[in-house]
């Protein structure tokens, strides 16, 4: 093999070498069994290597690459020979882990046999990175799934046994789906369970159903089962036994929507096990990173690959060291500066050190040694470095990756890049909504996309993308709120008739309405809930009331309210949570909800009967209802009893309700893909946002979910805050291949990670974190050996029993004594029993809570803030009792959580409870020692700890060994000693709580004595707190004068006086009445409230009082009679007809009663549109349910069509979809060929049916191939043989059954009834049977008729929806745009939108139309003077008021509605032509009779009220008429003449003029006046002089219609307008 050593050649072969490497590493992953078949590749590969080196064609790097190759042929071919003669040991696995379901399968829930599980190895190595995930998924499956088994197990072996308590699971009863609820980018669905059985729950502090828990829902009692997590938790719902889920396989929906289910929960957080559990199965040899040290536990660490390649790299710590000098460090060498001048001790240096320099570092942080500000420091170096790190070393390319930080808890992330963010502003990015920083706000992800697209940063096409799904999902979202709003209410309220006539039959719709006064809503009188409505107040929110049922009385002293701390569930949910979405939930328009809710006319708004309410509640959440064929034995619902009423009500309202969930359900598959869309979208987005980012900081949960991301950002270097606390795979899980240099921080003798399942964390070690793991392994652990917390006294606990070499800090040597206490720690003990907590598996002590409420009450008399202690307790349940004991006027500011929530926390004074205290010798999990090193090392000036330590030290050997260390030291014992700030001999043991009423002020009994600044002296025992007095209030009476007439004050020495004496005297007003007046009031300025005694003018009383002025408007009820002829009670100032209440009572076009009333259909002029139920039967043999109207619109009930294979999911009115499965009718003689929905190609078959039925065993009554009839001919003999249609007792009848009503008829004489055709031409009409009238649908047998029928009605269907074209839309825009009113134009264009049938386009052009007119009659009132001001004004009311009937929108005019607006506007015209001729004539010379007479006439019919008659028509028509010819544009000459005349002359619009006598004449040219001349007619001067007109002519634009004159202001302005 030649040779050379040529630059090209060189990087070739390196290339082809590390390529050839690649594939042989690639085989040995794939296919690992195949190993002996790649071992010669490897061997021939050898010696080429070689042969290169020697030449120097290649470099270290790629032989570096070759050894680990060869290293990795070694291990496999060690680990297939293990595997295949089970060398170790362990049964190889049975099944690959890769394959198993990540959820549980029935198998998991019910086998007896025990999973094969293997222990997480503590020492030593895995055989391969196969072993390592198999050992640690099947772990975390296990402790997934056995909660879940044994639960179960216990369950069904116990289930009759009420009294018997199950730990492991929670159960929960008659569970039902209800309906989809939309979330952000998914589907839940909103379930009911019966909470009746779960009264002692208190859900605002239970753990159970919070976020994230997995739910197993089974109807047949686990022998089949449907999982779900929780994904929305309110409090007020749960309590009402309501909750979200997210269902993980809604395929089977349909089927789940129908059944009632047993529900069980397991408090596991599914969303972390299922991204881990998904991770593990993803990660691959190639892609697992620290094999060598997580797989195989090697002990020597490495440098980073980065800085492998680099090993003269320099590092810059400039900004670490205390002065300015630059400080440059070569990584590799020993000239490093001093711990000092970093500001480090000397093992935290060796840490810092460590942890640039090695690729897998540990870093131990016993309790108050600065583990946070290490990493700190550590990531200050590295940021500051970044180019160093940033640098692909094979390549030489700079490639970007930032810090990725990894926190346990919301709060230490929080604390972690806050720190980061004091010396790097720029560039961090905090994934997860559950910060409480306002310093990281910014820096939240969602805050960041919110910013990136305000300064239009996005790439183009994931902003449009995601502007489009957004809105997709906005607009399904708002059909599908209104839809759940509509289910929601209807627990709420009562449902008015109008809603539930659909869902009514018409037989009970008519007897329900059938007594109806007035506006009645007749389902509340009909339900007995009629006594106590109050509409006035129905459009309250239905929410507010069903609140109050629920809610506790309110003190009145609001600050003596309860505590509001985080509890357990808070925390938990807190963590689950991670929010990183930046969604707007607000989709829902309130306007439509608020009319929703006016249709509910009965709800818990309108009782104050909490009583009544209760009921109303009760009845409208029970689930008892009629069924349908106990409905139709209901002829006068009326009879039912209220019971009956009430379970009718529920049919109807079950109906309402499906139709709604028809919709969500509808709807919600495209929804679920829209969302994963935007979730796809969103990560582009995120990552997009990342490209610079500088750090990322997640919790681990938030890591696990974000798995994607974290793949795709591929960070370099990864450091664990809290590492020791988190789950061995979820670190895995959280780190990627390109992982090249991890830091784990953490404290392995503090909290371990929790396990659920106890038996798997002590057995299979899986509580052993990667931290401890390592540590155990041998690998180097560099532990932080100075505390910087804890006074010597509590470190001493810390030194002695669980860290050797502990050190103290010289700043905690320094800090003062506890304020009045005898010692900085002590252990209070004592024997008072515990409380076991039935549903929080928890326990709690009265008396210790009680102990340290007093004590925490005790301290803050001392003068410590309430913020500077907190307190602590071991169990859950204890929380409870401090937060019923701690008010928040007084203890808001002390922190109270359980130790598990608090490491890494520190506070001034911390007082700790142990609750456990027993017979049974019980202390649970206070035996772990790493809980007590977490709740002994929380404090930093004072400790104060409460238990039984007796039994502590009997039954666990490190609280014995601690108990007598105490005892050595007098820091234990049954009473601690209280003393005195003031008076240091004074002292009080405290034993029991109610001691500390000792010292009520915080000091001893003697009184305080101290002369305050006002004088007094105060009164107080001695107290600690505000030694000077400034805070302290005095509570003697005031002393001064506060006014000339010597009242004395009435406040307390410390309030200030008013400036107002207000000292009640009585004072003479001078309208003769006495008042009592505050003394500093002048009479003169007050108003007196006493009863006026004046008469109006219509002699009735003033209602107003003395000193106000007096009734305007008189309100007093007066019987009346008003112009329109109408008689009753009516208000005193009522003297308008259109203010008539009385009914209308007149028959409309529609035959039916009007059922406006007088004024509300303006006298007769314009009536209300009718509402009644149009009733006629539909093509599709339904009754229409629309409002009356003269075209039935399609119909709006659910499609009954149905084949065997489905059912049709539209509106009846919709086209149906032909069925395209193969045709199902079939029997031994006969086959149909076709599609279901085509037209069979077979005959019916006559021969008799040869099955026999199985419930007698007799022969089948049926035909061959039809299914068999229910009766039988021998035990349903008379029944069978009834005459119907005269064949029935024939020996060889046969019979057929109806499936859509059950009816068994003859078969001829059903073959021939079917056949015929109704009357001459063939009827459009469904064929229905011929005993009940039910619409015929199903039938094999009749298919053929039926489809051609289904064709035939699918036509009309076709016919009446016939959707509009775009000429139609073009021709409608045309017309709108010629319209003048702008805000007219641009709502019709809106409702344009919507218009999609040819129904449509007439009703829009009626409107259009009509419009029209009405600006004709607009534009021709001003032509009336303005003496006529009034009557305008009138004019243009009555316009508005018609504009507004027209525009109202509504489906269609009726033809009623159509006549009165054509009326209405024929009136307003004719009233306007009549006035603008009435300013003619009066501006006209001319007085004839006959025009006065005219006037007369018609000013007398528009006295009247109501609508114009056809002889007043006639007759206005006819005067009008005259009046024109007499007083028009040119006197004498009639219209006709006036247009033509007009038309001739083609002059300028507004050229025309009247002389003084009223003779009209025109001006040529621009119009102007420019000379004067006489009037041919009378002589009179006209025209003008400089395009002035003479005062004495007038402008006559009625002769062309003109609004200004040619030469005018107005015109020649307008000129200008562009």
């Amino acid at each position: 093999m030649s040779l050379k050593d040529d630059g090209n050649d060189k990087i070739q072969y390196e290339v082809e070498i590390q390529d050839i490497i690649t594939v042989i590493r690639t085989m040995i992953h794939r296919l690992p069994d195949a190993i002996d078949d790649v071992k010669p590749s490897i061997l021939l590969l050898t010696a080429t290597t070689d042969d290169l080196l020697a030449e120097g064609l290649i470099n270290e790097y790629v032989m570096e690459s070759f050894k680990e190759l060869k290293k990795l042929s070694k291990n496999t071919q060690g680990a297939v020979r293990k595997k295949k003669f089970n060398v170790d040991g362990e049964t190889p696995p049975p099944d690959n882990f890769r394959e198993i379901s990540i959820f549980p399968t029935i198998n998991d829930l019910t086998a007896d046999y025990k999973p094969y599980l293997r222990k997480n190895r503590l020492g030593g190595s895995y055989d391969d990175v196969d072993h390592y995930l198999d050992v640690h998924f099947r772990l975390i499956r296990e402790d997934l799934v056995r909660p879940l088994r044994e639960g179960i197990k216990e369950y069904l072996h116990t289930k009759d046994d009420s009294n018997k308590r199950i730990t492991s699971i929670r159960i929960y009863y008659d569970v039902t789906i209800e309906y989809p609820v939309c979330s952000h980018d998914c589907v839940l669905y909103r379930v009911h369970f019966d909470v009746s059985r779960l009264k002692g729950v208190r859900w605002q502090s239970t753990k159970r159903l919070i976020y994230g828990s997995l739910v197993c829902l089974s109807p047949d009692d686990f022998k089949s089962v449907y999982f779900a997590t929780v994904a929305n938790r309110d409090v007020k719902d749960l309590e009402n036994g309501f909750v979200d889920l997210k269902l993980e396989n809604e395929e089977e929906l349909e089927k789940l929507n129908e059944c009632r289910y047993t529900m069980v929960e397991t408090s596991s957080f599914f969303e972390a096990y299922r991204h881990v559990l998904k991770s593990l199965q993803e990660i691959t040899e190639t892609s697992m990173p620290m094999k060598s040290y997580i797989i195989k536990g090697h002990h020597k660490v490495e440098a980073p690959s980065y800085l492998r390649h680099n090993m003269t790299m320099t590092y810059d710590l400039t900004p670490l060291v205390n002065d300015t000098t630059k400080c440059l460090v070569r990584l590799a060498g020993n000239s490093w500066p001093t711990a000092k001048s970093l500001q480090l001790d000397e093992s935290q240096f060796t840490a810092f050190r460590n942890a640039l320099t090695k690729e897998f570092v540990v870093i131990q942080g016993p309790p108050g040694t600065g583990k946070t500000y290490i990493g700190l420091k550590i990531v200050q170096a590295l940021l500051y470095n970044s180019e160093c790190w940033t640098i692909d070393a094979v390549h030489h390319r700079v490639k970007h990756s930032p810090i990725f930080v990894v926190c346990f808890t919301n709060h230490a992330l929080d604390q972690f890049l806050e720190g980061i963010h004091s010396f790097v502003q720029t560039g961090i990015v905090r994934v997860g909504g559950r910060s409480k920083s306002e310093i990281l706000n910014s820096y939240n992800l969602s805050q960041l996309r919110k910013k990136l697209r305000e300064v239009k940063e996005v790439p183009r096409y994931i902003f449009d993308r995601k502007r489009d799904i957004e809105h997709e999902m906005r607009e399904l979202r708002g059909v599908m709120d209104l839809a759940e709003e509509r289910i929601k209410l209807t627990t709420r309220g009562v449902l008015c008739e109008m809603y539930l006539e659909t869902w009514m039959s018409c037989d009970h719709y008519k007897s329900l309405t059938q007594n109806r006064i007035n506006n009645e809503n007749i389902v509340v009188t009909w339900l007995g809930l009629g006594e106590t409505i109050v509409t006035d107040t129905v459009v309250d929110s239905c929410q507010n009331i069903a609140n109050k049922l629920n809610e506790e009385p309110v003190k009145e002293e609001d600050d003596d309210r309860e505590m509001n701390f985080a509890e357990e569930q808070d925390l938990l949910t807190e963590q689950r949570l991670i929010d990183t979405d930046d969604a707007n939930d607000e989709t829902l328009n309130l306007k439509e909800i608020d009319t929703l809710r006016q249709t509910f006319v009965y709800g818990f708004q309108l009782t104050e009967n909490k009583k009544e309410a209760r009921y109303l509640k009760r009845q409208l959440q029970s689930s008892d209802k009629m069924t349908d064929i106990e409905a139709t034995k209901v002829d006068n619902i009326w009879n039912l009893g209220l019971d009956g009423r009430w379970r009718l009500y529920r049919l109807w309202i079950s109906k309402y309700c499906n139709q709604e969930r028809q919709t969500l359900f509808a709807n919600n598959y495209k929804y679920n893909e829209l969302g994963k869309q935007l979730q796809e979208i969103t990560l582009e987005e995120n990552l997009f946002l990342m490209k610079d980012a500088k750090v990322v900081g997640m919790t681990t949960t938030g890591a696990a979910k974000c798995r994607n991301m974290i793949q795709r950002i591929q960070p370099k270097i990864v450091i664990v805050e809290e590492a020791a606390e988190v789950l061995e795979a979820h670190i895995v899980s959280s780190i990627t291949q390109g992982c090249e240099h991890l830091i784990l921080i953490g404290d392995h003798q503090q909290l371990r990670p929790n396990p659920t399942v106890y038996d798997l964390a002590k057995k299979f070690n899986l509580e052993i974190s990667l931290f401890e793991r390592m540590v155990k392994n041998g690998m180097s652990c560099h532990r932080l050996d100075i505390q910087h917390r804890m006074r010597p006294e509590i470190s001493s606990l810390m030194k002695n029993y669980f860290y050797n070499g502990l050190q103290d800090a010289k700043n905690v040597k320094l800090y003062e004594n506890v304020k009045g206490i005898s010692n900085n720690m002590f252990f209070i003990e004592h024997n008072h029993q515990e409380t076991a907590l039935s549903d929080a598996f928890s326990q709690s002590n009265i008396y210790e809570a009680m102990f340290l409420v007093n004590l925490s009450k005790y301290l803050i008399q001392q003068g410590y803030k309430p913020i500077e202690i907190t307190i602590l307790t071991t169990y859950t349940g204890q929380l409870f009792q401090f937060k019923k004991l701690m008010t928040s006027k007084l203890f808001n500011g002390i922190h109270v959580c359980t130790v598990d929530n608090y490491q890494g926390e520190e506070n001034e004074i911390v007082l700790l409870s142990l609750v456990r205290s027993n017979e049974e010798g019980k202390i649970g999990f206070l035996k772990e020692k790493n809980r007590m090193c977490v709740a002994l090392s929380r404090a930093k000036k004072g400790f104060f700890c409460i238990g039984n330590m007796k039994l502590l030290a009997a039954k666990d050997k490190n609280w014995s060994k601690i108990v007598k260390g105490l005892k050595q030291k007098k820091l234990i014992g049954d009473t601690i000693r209280l003393c005195c700030q003031n008076h240091p001999e004074a002292s009080l043991d405290i034993r029991e709580p109610k001691d500390f009423e000792n010292c009520p002020e915080g000091g001893c009994k003697k009184p305080c004595s101290y002369k305050m600044q006002c004088g007094h002296v105060c009164k107080k025992l001695c107290h600690s707190y505000d030694p000077e007095h400034k805070n302290i209030k005095c509570l003697e009476p005031c002393s001064r004068m506060t006014c000339a007439f010597g009242h004395p004050c009435k406040l307390y020495c410390y309030q200030k006086c008013k400036d107002n004496c207000d000292v009640q005297i009585e004072r003479h007003l001078p309208c003769q009445h006495t008042l009592t007046l505050p003394c500093f009031k002048n009479k003169g300025t007050v108003v007196c409230l006493s009863d006026c005694q004046k008469m109006l003018r219509c002699q009735h009383a003033c209602k107003e009082k003395c000193g106000q002025p007096c009734t305007a408007v008189c309100h007093e009820v007066v019987n009346k009679s008003l112009p329109c002829g109408h008689n009753g009670e009516y208000k005193c100032y009522v003297t308008d007809p259109l203010d008539c209440s009385s009914r209308c009572a007149f028959f409309l076009k529609c035959d039916h009663l009007c059922e406006g009333t007088c004024g509300g259909c303006k006298n007769g002029r314009l009536h209300k549109q009718c509402d009644s139920k149009c009733g006629r039967e539909l093509v599709c043999g339904h009754n229409c349910i629309e409002p009356c109207t003269r075209n039935c619109p399609p119909c709006s009930k659910p499609c009954e069509n149905r084949c065997v294979h489905s059912k049709c999911p539209k509106k009846c009115g919709e086209k149906c979809t032909p069925c395209r499965m193969r045709c199902e009718w079939q029997c031994e003689h006969h086959k149909c060929t076709k599609q279901c929905g085509e037209l069979c190609n077979r005959n019916r078959c006559n021969k008799p049916c040869k099955k026999s039925l199985k419930r007698c065993g007799h022969v089948c009554a049926g035909l061959c191939g039809e299914p068999c009839p229910k009766k039988c001919l021998i035990c349903d003999k008379e029944e069978l043989t009834t005459i119907l249609f005269g064949n029935e007792d024939e020996p060889d009848a046969r019979f057929i059954e109806l499936e859509d009503c059950g009816h068994v008829i003859e078969s001829e004489a059903l073959d021939t009834w079917m056949d015929q055709e109704d009357g001459k031409h063939k009827s459009v009409q469904p064929k229905h049977c011929p005993v009940c009238k039910t619409t015929i649908r199903r039938n094999l047998r009749y298919g053929n008729i039926i489809k051609q029928l289904q064709t035939d009605i699918e036509r009309v269907k076709a016919k009446v929806n016939r959707e509009t074209t775009s000429t139609d839309q073009q021709n409608l825009r045309r017309e709108i745009e010629e319209l003048s009113d702008i805000e007219t134009q641009k709502s019709l264009r809106t409702e344009l939108q919507k218009i999609k049938t040819l129904e449509q386009v007439g009703n829009m052009k009626n409107r259009i139309h009509f419009l029209m007119r009405l600006e004709l009659i607009s534009r021709a009132c001003s032509g009336i003077g303005t003496q006529y001001e009034t009557i305008t004004r009138k004019i243009t009311e009555d316009l508005k008021t018609l504009k507004k009937c027209i525009l109202k929108p509504r489906s269609r005019f009726s033809e009623q509605l159509l006549e009165d607006i054509s009326s209405e506007l024929q009136r307003i015209s004719f009233f306007m032509e009549l006035n603008v001729l009435k300013c003619r004539w009066q501006t006209s010379e001319i007085r004839e009779e006959s025009v006065t007479e005219s006037i007369g006439t018609v000013d007398t019919i528009f006295t009247k009220v109501g609508v114009l008659k056809e002889d007043e028509i006639k007759t206005i028509q006819s005067c009008l008429e005259k009046i024109r010819e007499n007083c028009g544009s040119i006197p004498g000459i009639s219209e006709e003449d006036r247009v033509n005349i007009v038309k001739a002359m083609d002059l300028k619009s507004g050229s025309w003029f009247r002389c003084p006598k009223g003779h009209v004449y025109a001006i040529g040219g621009c119009g102007g006046a420019m000379e004067e001349a006489t009037c041919p007619e009378c002589g009179s001067n006209i025209g003008g002089k400089n395009h002035c007109l003479r005062e004495d002519n007038t402008f006559a634009g009625e002769m062309d219609g003109a609004r200004y004159a040619a030469w005018s202001n107005q015109t020649n302005l307008a000129n200008y307008i562009l």
